[in-house]
């Protein structure tokens, strides 16, 4: 049911569509034009059916490449005429839809190859948008041309004022009001009811009214089939008319193949989307572009013009049960049936009924695309999607194809330039180097911190985003109470950087040295830095204005020094061991009643202090030195998680988990540690109760000195 239904629908619409492209100076072309049309519907539906990863899928001709095909067929007929070759318009045209069919079934299974479904997704809804609303407009338009064997023009209306195609047009125009209605009825046989209803009801008509045959096709009221006309298909009429054909016409046309190939795709992703979200079922786009390819050039092979997945067809048959290919199957050889009849049976198909479903499919389409879009869409969408459209309008799909890639690339532009490339932005008051320092030193970039200012950037830099950072960074800057010393920008997560971005990165080179702070890049891309360097912003090594760190922490960890350096008091600010001790504990003396259950230990670089996987049974109190923590992960790779310096723990974690270590400690330089076991602890606890209560309080306290700053860095990262 599904197959016969969709058949009748299939067939009216193919009528229509050839009905449309040869018109006027093609008409006497129009047998087999429709032969195409069949045969195109008829070789389409039947591949769909066999090779779609939907088994209820039906394909038909499409509107959209249907309107692309007329806009081409009329250009060529009238670029022949006007060259005195009148006698190669048919032959040409027909050549042209055939290559067209091919061109596509090419084009399309190589985009399945190639497995650029994906990408075809990231097609610009407004360019879509343009081709569907300028597609109705075609469709609209010759609705009307079709039903009063005039274009739209004028004179037309002069003449539809004096009273002539008036009763053409308004039944015409009538059928497509009843045929929208009918779309929207529950009941799936009310629209192709209605469609057959009319076609036998216009002829029985005119019969009983006693309008005999030649007269109604004359007066525009049945199919004007030559008296001529042939039952030949397609191929085999064009091998006898090879020589009438004019490639340089075909030629000129490859703008408008390039229409097409955007409109039949952009289509079939549009039909799949719809199926997988009425259907709920997951449909692969790269093979429904191969079985797109395989259709479309067995279609072109046999004569037929283009076509693709019908979404209105497909769930259809859907929603009336239908989840075998016999619906597609029986569809395809039903449409091919009207070619073993002949012509003659087709001359007396109605025209209003043609033009009228030609004119509720594109009045359909504009209503879409450019009145409902006007609630769904953005407004620079919508003005782009109306740009494309006129434009095609008013010279044709070529011009719309070149309109549509400048728009989609302007619009792509400035959106992804009102993207933040500043991923996130803190100062070393919120965010350290993996370096724990001494608590004056800890203090002291505290307190001025904001003079290292730290920036992560993402995406593409280009130069709408480039500017946008420049200025982020003036304002950075002048939102700062003290002066910046050092700016560092962190470009882990940069994917590529353009010529333009280069020059405007150099500017903020160059408002560095004017305002005299260090510009610090961390973890370059190979590709970047080559692009930085062809641009002049990196020079040679040891650059005083501009300095490369392999990663944001190397880099961090230089600007606290620099920054260290150049701060007064902070020397002064450093204590001893014991003054350290002591006034963490609380009380004086109490340091040399702890050096009763600590071990004093010296150690070289490159030694360790403990190592990965070892006993947890004591912790470490680092009295002068450096280390390292180096974490050894499952692939094998060693990742340094921190570096220390004097006045800190190390393994606390350990000894109060009674864990082993869950990372390795090793020494960077000379190094002086006191060593504090487990076994030591509990005898403090023993014999010393309130310096062991005094000595957990400081333990606590680093310990939520350390969370308080992971605390302030996950705050920073998530503004």
């Amino acid at each position: 049911m599904s197959g016969v239904i969709a058949s009748v629908v299939i067939i009216a619409t193919s009528l229509s569509y050839s009905a449309l492209i040869f018109s006027g100076p093609l008409a006497e072309f129009l047998p087999v034009g429709i032969a195409s049309g069949l045969v195109g519907a008829g070789l389409g539906a039947i591949v769909f059916a066999v090779m779609s990863g939907l088994p209820f899928a039906i394909a038909a001709p499409d509107s959209k490449a249907i309107a692309v095909l007329a806009s081409m067929s009329t250009i060529i007929a009238n670029n022949l005429i006007g060259l005195g070759r009148a006698d190669q318009a048919g032959p040409t045209v027909i050549a042209a839809l055939l290559a067209g069919s091919l061109i596509v079934g090419v084009t399309s299974y190589a985009f399945g190859v190639l497995r650029l479904g994906r990408w075809i997704r990231f097609l610009p809804y407004p360019v879509i948008g343009g081709f569907m609303a300028a597609s109705g407009w075609f469709l609209a338009s010759g609705a009307i041309r079709i039903l009063s064997r005039k274009p739209l023009s004028p004179e037309l209306l002069t003449d539809v004022a004096s009273g002539r195609h008036l009763a053409q047009l308004a039944v015409g125009a009538a059928f497509a009001i009843a045929l929208a209605q009918a779309r929207r009825a529950r009941h799936p046989a009310v629209f192709p009811g209605l469609l057959i209803f009319t076609t036998a009801g216009i002829p029985l008509a005119l019969l009983v009214m006693g309008v005999p045959v030649p007269q109604a096709r004359e007066a525009g009221w049945l199919l004007p089939l030559p008296a001529t006309s042939s039952g030949a298909l397609p191929v085999h009429w064009l091998y006898g008319a090879l020589t009438q054909v004019a490639p340089d016409e075909i030629l000129k046309s490859a703008g408008d193949y390039i229409a097409l190939i955007t409109v039949t795709v952009a289509t079939l992703l549009l039909s799949i989307m719809a199926i997988e979200v009425e259907t709920r079922a997951e449909v692969d786009l790269d093979h429904e572009l191969k079985v797109n390819g395989v259709a479309n050039a067995v279609a072109g092979l046999g004569g037929g013009t283009v076509g693709t997945l019908s979404v209105s067809r497909t769930l259809f048959g859907h929603q009336i049960g239908a989840r075998s290919r016999a619906g597609g199957l029986v569809a395809g050889a039903l449409c091919l049936f009207p070619l073993a009849l002949g012509p003659t049976p087709l001359g007396f198909v109605p025209v209003p009924v043609l033009g009228g479903l030609l004119l509720q499919l594109g009045v359909g389409m504009l209503d879409e695309w450019l009145v409902r879009s006007w609630r769904t869409l953005q407004r620079a969408d919508y003005l782009q999607l109306i740009i494309i459209f006129l434009t095609i309008v008013l010279f044709d799909f070529v011009a719309g194809v070149g309109v549509g890639v400048i728009a989609a690339c302007i619009t792509f532009a400035v959106s992804t330039s009102r993207v933040r490339l500043v991923k996130h932005g803190m100062d070393r008051s919120n965010y350290s180097s993996r370096v724990d320092r001494p608590s004056h030193h800890a203090d002291a970039l505290r307190r001025q911190g904001s003079e290292i200012q730290i920036m992560w950037l993402h995406g593409f830099i280009f130069f709408g985003s480039a500017h946008n950072l420049l200025m982020h960074v003036k304002e950075a800057l002048t939102g700062e109470e003290g002066a910046c010393r050092s700016l560092i920008l962190d470009f882990r997560q940069v994917l590529g950087i353009d010529y333009s971005a280069v020059m405007t990165l150099l500017k903020l080179r160059h408002l560095a040295e004017r305002e005299r702070f260090d510009l610090v890049l961390a973890e370059l891309p190979p590709n970047v830095a080559l692009s930085l360097a062809n641009g002049g912003l990196l020079r040679e090594k040891g650059d005083a204005s501009c300095r490369v760190f392999p990663d944001l922490d190397a880099a961090l960890e230089w600007c606290e020094d620099r920054l260290l350096a150049s701060s007064a008091g902070v020397a002064a600010g450093k204590r001893s061991t014991r003054e350290w001790l002591e006034a963490e504990l609380g009380a004086p003396g109490l340091f040399e009643r702890l050096t009763n259950y600590l071990t004093s230990i010296e150690l070289q670089p490159g030694e360790f202090v403990f190592e990965q996987g070892d006993a947890g049974d004591s912790l470490f109190l680092l009295s002068s030195g450096r280390v390292t923590i180096l974490f050894n992960s499952p692939d094998g790779k060693v990742v340094r998680l921190r570096s220390m310096l004097d006045n800190t723990l190390l393994g606390e974690m350990g000894l109060y988990r009674g864990a082993p270590r869950g990372a390795s400690v090793l020494v960077d330089e000379p190094t002086h540690v006191y060593r504090l076991s487990d076994e030591a602890f509990d005898r403090m606890e023993r014999e010393e109760p309130q310096l062991a209560h005094a000595f957990h309080k400081f333990v606590v306290r680093m310990l939520a000195s350390r969370l308080d700053i992971a605390n302030r860095e996950v705050a920073g990262l998530q503004r």
